[in-house]
């Protein structure tokens, strides 16, 4: 409620010499106003409450409002000195000064509604800084070179005494040495007017503080978040060391770097995973007011009681209150309570997940046997149903045992591209988003060597040297955004750098000197497969080996790995402004929903979220071009391609007796296609099993599962499938 309600209904309630209701007039002004204390407007409207300081951001009502809240406040004061004549003008002031402020709010609500955000909020939407906040910057050489020593020997230090602080986590002298550390960084950096350390390390200092005073649990998890941040700060730092310090150029720089998500990161960590103190929480609920809670306070310090035994001996808070003070006390400290872990080994965890997916296909079969024998059988739907649920139930727990974030990835790239940037003389900012994406634990152990290698192939041929940037109008410091996310029933990766692009030219004449294709077939090529190339073993459009690449060992072992766990990579670049790795990613290796169909004699599951409907036509309107095999249907305003599934599977085609066609729409790669099949049993939960050796050469299988009635059937890797069909 805002503070003209609360002030509108004590007023109205109010009678002539209640003291008691014009102390809660008067503690609700201070409330307010202390809640509102940091808000940047505070300052220049002094002790005016929060939500006029609101109404000032809208200038056609900002006059009016604030002289009525002063003049709300002038005759709250006034008539606690008045005599009993002056009471009642007083009083009457008052109430018509509420009524106005009312009328003014109300009638302005909807320009409430649609207020301006606070800058700060603003700046962070705008995802980076003006060079207006660096406008303080000191241009001073001598200066900055030795801030930025001295910065690295305080991160330096931070740093190893958090190595300690991993297996000692309360010892709180290592804690105020970290404290100080980024205290340090902060108070130079606010003095030098480097604005982005002095905000990344004022809130690293505030979760320090935080732990320092008992509030919040230094969990290895956490450790990690530093961490991530002394890598940040130390690209920061190396940003200015590779301009030589001229501040002009630093300025301009850092407007390019966005530590926002990292500092609204931390923010968010101190919102949620730190508890407050009883009388906090006993002010928040409105039980005592701040001017109680002082007092309270300032009693507890010359006694030895607790605060809890004070406010109920001064019958300030009722016992009920208290109780329920100290159990919501007690719920915020669980919350931060380091979780408990029990090591169990990768091999123990996979053999459980099979036995999970052995489950699923036992409950499989025990519907069928139910469906067959329906008459006979007295199980009820009941019993069916909750084991159904528990079995669901069991796999999701399981499958989420598996599953990891791959943060811890994402920090490890950050170091590996600050070492090889170091290596080739290079500025690298890294820019990474969704590192809280989890990941099946056998995919994760699997990717880290294709990303290493993409990020250290981009910092060498992507992203130019700091002269060359320069010349090409960028910024000295190249930049580098890594991102995971949800797609579908999978995870998508994506790395993204704003170098030199890829010469589609180069790559060709590379293809066709190593006789990949011939020069009169190059005109038949899509830009996809001239990308190809570049992920074939020995191919390499590097002029000079260097540390980092050019052998041609780097894309081949990216896409190897990928395929191991059914994964696939897409390259798209732009000349002289980017390039682009997309990695598509199963989000478990163990069970997915598929779409069951059969083709000839054999079951076979395609991926059910690619799926968009299904289609039966007549076999007389397909179309067939001048020199195609391939068969198109016009559908929904599209050319489909229509491929015959049992011409890639091998199996024999059963025309059936209608001149009908059944089909299944897939989406896949930004287009469609239409797979005629020979009948569909619907969806299905899909335990993947592993092939073996046996079936190596059909790259459209992606593995094998096991039916309810025992048949086997084959899944179906659609990116083989549609590879298969060119």
């Amino acid at each position: 409620m805002l503070l003209k309600d609360n002030i509108k209904k004590l007023m109205d309630n109010f009678e002539e010499g209640d003291a008691l209701a014009l102390s809660e007039i008067k503690d609700e002004c201070q409330n307010i106003i202390q809640q509102f204390a940091g808000d940047p407007l505070h300052e220049v409207l002094g002790s005016v409450p929060a939500y006029i300081q609101i109404c000032a951001r809208i200038p056609s009502i900002q006059t009016q409002c604030v002289e009525l809240v002063k003049k709300i406040i002038t005759g709250v004061e006034e008539y606690q000195q008045a005599n009993e004549e002056d009471k009642k003008k007083a009083l009457k002031q008052i109430k018509r000064q509420v009524n106005k402020l009312q009328s003014i709010v109300e009638k302005n609500n909807k320009d409430l509604t649609t207020l301006p955000k606070p800058q700060e909020q603003q700046k962070e939407e705008a995802k980076g800084y003006t060079l207006e906040d660096f406008s303080h910057l000191v241009d001073d050489y001598k200066l900055l070179q030795q801030f930025f020593s001295e910065a690295t020997e305080h991160l330096d230090s931070a740093q190893f005494v958090l190595l300690e602080l991993e297996h000692d986590s309360t010892n709180k002298e290592l804690i105020n040495t970290v404290f100080r550390n980024f205290h340090t960084i902060k108070g130079s950096a606010s003095f030098l007017g480097v604005k982005n350390i002095e905000e990344i390390s004022h809130a690293m200092e505030d979760i320090f503080a935080t732990i320092r005073d008992g509030k919040m649990i230094l969990t290895r998890e956490l450790v990690d978040v530093i961490f991530y941040g002394i890598e940040t700060l130390r690209t920061v730092l190396d940003i200015m060391q590779s301009y030589d310090f001229k501040a002009e150029e630093i300025k301009k720089s850092f407007t390019t770097v966005n530590v926002f998500p990292y500092i609204a990161l931390l923010k968010k960590i101190l919102q949620e995973y730190q508890y407050k103190k009883i009388g906090e929480i006993l002010q928040e609920e409105g039980k005592l007011t701040p001017v109680q809670l002082q007092t309270v306070l300032e009693k507890q310090k010359e006694t030895d009681k607790k605060f809890g035994e004070i406010v109920t001996e001064e019958r300030l808070v009722e016992h009920d209150d208290l109780l329920a003070a100290l159990q919501k006390q007690q719920k915020l400290k669980t919350k931060i309570k380091k979780i408990g872990y029990v090591k169990v080994s990768n091999e123990k965890l996979n053999s459980l997940i099979d036995y999970v997916g052995e489950l699923v296909i036992n409950q499989s079969m025990l519907k069928q046997e139910i469906e067959k024998n329906r008459g006979s059988l007295s199980i009820s739907e009941r019993t069916l149903s909750q084991a159904d649920m528990i079995t669901s139930a069991i796999k999701d727990l399981v499958l989420s045992m598996g599953m990891v974030p791959i943060e811890e990835i994402f920090n490890k790239l950050r170091v590996v591209a600050r070492n090889t940037a170091q290596e080739l003389h290079k500025t690298v900012f890294i820019e990474v988003h969704g590192e809280e994406t989890e990941l099946d634990r056998n995919v994760i152990e699997t990717i880290y060597d294709p990303l290493m290698h993409i990020i250290r192939n981009a910092i060498d041929h992507g992203i130019e040297s700091p002269e060359e940037r320069v010349k090409a109008g960028k910024d000295k410091v190249g930049r580098i955004v890594l991102s995971a996310e949800h797609k579908g029933s999978g995870i998508e990766i994506v790395i993204t750098d704003d170098g030199r692009g890829i010469d589609i030219h180069k790559v060709l004449d590379k293809a066709i000197a190593m006789q990949l294709v011939k020069k009169e077939d190059v005109t038949k090529l899509t830009e996809k497969d001239i990308y190809n190339f570049m992920f074939l073993p020995g191919f390499s459009t590097s002029d000079n080996v260097t540390a980092v690449s050019g052998r041609g060992v780097g894309l081949d072992v990216v896409k190897k790995s990928l395929e191991q766990i059914h994964g696939r990579v897409e390259i798209h670049s732009e000349p002289g402004k980017y390039t682009r790795f997309i990695i598509k990613l199963p989000l478990t290796l163990a069970i997915i929903e598929g779409f069951v169909t059969i083709v000839g004699n054999n079951k076979y599951v395609f991926p059910f979220n690619s799926i968009e409907e299904i289609l039966v036509f007549n076999k007389n309107i397909l179309q067939r071009q001048e020199n195609a095999r391939e068969s198109i249907l016009y559908h929904r305003e599209m050319h489909i391609p229509v491929i015959f599934a049992h011409e890639i599977f091998k199996e024999d085609y059963k025309e059936r007796d209608d001149d009908r066609l059944l089909s299944l729409i897939f989406a896949f790669d930004q287009a469609k296609y239409c797979v005629v099949v020979d009948s569909i049993l619907g969806k299905q939960e899909i335990v993947v099993k592993s092939l073996g050796t046996m079936l190596n050469e059909y790259d459209y299988f992606s593995g094998g599962t096991i039916f309810g009635d025992g048949s086997i059937g084959f899944v179906v890797d659609l990116q083989g499938f549609i590879d298969a069909v060119k």
